[in-house]
């Protein structure tokens, strides 16, 4: 249940917190990226496949909450006509296990968003003829008919960085998107962590159907600056305290301190807020912020890995200049040099 300010006002510190992670800031990167989303996802027929990827601590599970919502908006009219279409499924990406994605779990959980009844195949079990059951291709088979009777048009997965770190077989990938192509004008949003675009690699077939959108951080640069800090203004707006918070003289430590990643800069925040009404007390403090913010090390972990992954992203990424590709005789000694390492660059995550 939602939680509004007059009830985060006068509740807990938990409450407090649970309604300001509630909340969606819109900000410039953020509303870039939306758009850049929004030309990529509008098909003239069959599958259109977009990948946004983007440092963690970025907000990208807030994009991907106001892209639904945003959908949902825009659908309307149809939900109202037919109250059985879900023309939009926001669903997280569980974490592989054991490096391998639970494709029946997947699927499973894809159903109940879906709200279609899911049967539990028991292990071993057979059918009339006595054979075993394929579980997964059963409820991929499920998946795709809940699709034409939800009315399905859009499909957004979050943490999709769960595919490509796992060693899935491309055969699975190619099974999920031949599900999603049989669905006219259909949309496939997936989310994720910087590795997330290495989806491409998976095969050829993904490659041609993938656009890639980066989410960057805020750079060290005024207009950069200038944006993080509107950011952190609307924010302060919202804090559910008995007197004003002006954020203003943390701007610049927030922005350093959180590498310019305005969703971790948020969750410091709240840490703050949190603190300063566990001890019920009647001003702000400095020492909320400061003891809020991350450690060093939690500091050179997230910047080295967005750093890393800024660097790794951008041959994934369309240009506005010319690009130089390399000639068919370089790319036919690069497909010996990769067979003759054991045929790495099969799976997504090589």
């Amino acid at each position: 249940m939602q939680i509004s300010f007059e009830q985060a006002l006068h509740g807990s510190p938990t409450e407090k917190g649970a309604y300001l992670r509630s909340l969606r800031f819109m900000h410039r990167n953020l509303q870039s990226v939306m758009d850049e989303v929004q030309r990529h996802m509008t098909p003239f027929a069959g599958l259109s496949t977009t990948i946004v990827v983007g440092p963690t601590g970025v907000g990208k599970s807030t994009f991907s909450a106001l892209q639904a919502e945003l959908l949902l908006k825009l659908n309307e009219v149809e939900i109202r006509e037919d109250p059985g279409a879900i023309p939009v499924v926001l669903n997280e990406v569980d974490a592989a296990d054991g490096k391998e994605i639970n494709w029946s779990l997947f699927y499973q959980h894809l159903l109940q968003d879906l709200h279609t009844v899911c049967p539990d195949f028991p292990i071993g079990a057979t059918n009339s003829e006595g054979k075993a059951i394929d579980v997964v291709k059963s409820y991929r088979l499920m998946f795709e008919s809940a699709l034409r009777e939800r009315k399905v048009r859009h499909l957004i997965l979050d943490e999709a960085v769960h595919f490509a770190d796992s060693t899935t077989e491309p055969l699975q990938y190619g099974n999920l998107l031949k599900s999603l192509a049989n669905r006219t004008n259909m949309n496939l949003l997936l989310v994720g962590a910087y590795r997330s675009e290495m989806l491409v690699k998976a095969s050829g077939q993904l490659g041609r159907r993938i656009g890639v959108v980066h989410f960057p951080r805020y750079h060290d640069n005024q207009d950069d600056f200038d944006a993080f800090t509107k950011f952190i203004k609307e924010f302060a707006e919202h804090i559910p305290l008995p007197f004003k918070v002006d954020l203003s003289k943390y701007v610049m430590h927030l922005f350093t301190a959180h590498f310019g990643l305005p969703g971790w800069a948020a969750e410091t925040l709240i840490a703050a807020v949190n603190q300063c009404a566990s001890e019920g007390s009647e001003k702000w403090k400095d020492e909320y912020v400061i003891n809020a913010c991350p450690s060093p090390e939690a500091y050179d972990s997230v910047s080295l890995e967005t750093l890393e992954g800024e660097a790794n992203v951008e041959r994934y990424l369309k240009s506005p200049r010319p690009r130089t590709y390399p000639t068919e005789d370089e790319m036919r000694a690069r497909l010996v040099a990769r067979k003759a390492n054991g045929g790495h660059g099969k799976g997504a995550a090589r």
